[in-house]
Order: C-alpha cells, then structure tokens, then sequence
C-alpha cells in the first residue's frame, strides 16, 4: 500500500514522464517503477495475479479505513469532532476536484 501510495503521489506531478520540449528527463527508476500502475500491459498469469493483488490491497485499504474510523467514534469526544473530520475529508477533495474542472 505504501508504494502505491508513494508512486501515485510522484504520478500527480507526472516526474515519471520524460517532458517532450527536453525541459526534464524523468529518472529510469521512477519511470520503470511507475509501470506497475499501468496493469493493462499484462496479459495471462501475469495480468491476473497482479490484479488480484491490487484487489487485495484495496480491501486491506478499506478495511483499514473502517476500524480507523470505528475507532475514532470510540475513542474522541465529541463525537462530532469525528463527523466534522469525516465531512471535510469527503467535501473538501470534491471541492477542489470541482474547482480545478471550472479552470
């Protein structure tokens, strides 16, 4: 989880393409390392075990997520603390995602 966390947040900022105006050379290790991102050039045995460690990895993901979040209901007081954080996690990416399309 961690390196697909660490490589997609290089990927936002594109640092594994090489840009074609010559004005940066993406380094061959995040380019080659950026490829497992990319699970539609495998095929066969390949293709199926990768996906199906990325669909085990999504769940321990979300699972993890869950207990954080059960556990935080749990644990703070206010309550409300909790729902302020879970609405601004949920509004504030939409926001921005919104804001960037109105450019």
């Amino acid at each position: 989880m961690l390196f697909f966390a660490i490589s997609g947040a290089w990927q936002a900022f594109r640092l594994q393409e090489t840009r074609k105006d010559g004005s940066y050379t993406a380094p061959a290790a995040l380019a080659r390392l950026s490829e497992v991102h990319k699970a539609e050039r495998l095929s066969g045995p390949a293709g199926t075990l990768f996906r199906a460690g990325q669909l085990v990895v999504a769940v321990m993901f979300a699972t993890t997520a869950v207990i954080g979040v059960v556990m935080a209901f749990r644990v703070a007081r206010p309550a409300w603390v909790v729902w302020a954080c879970l609405v601004a996690g949920t509004a504030l990416p939409v926001l921005i995602a919104v804001a960037a399309r109105a450019r």
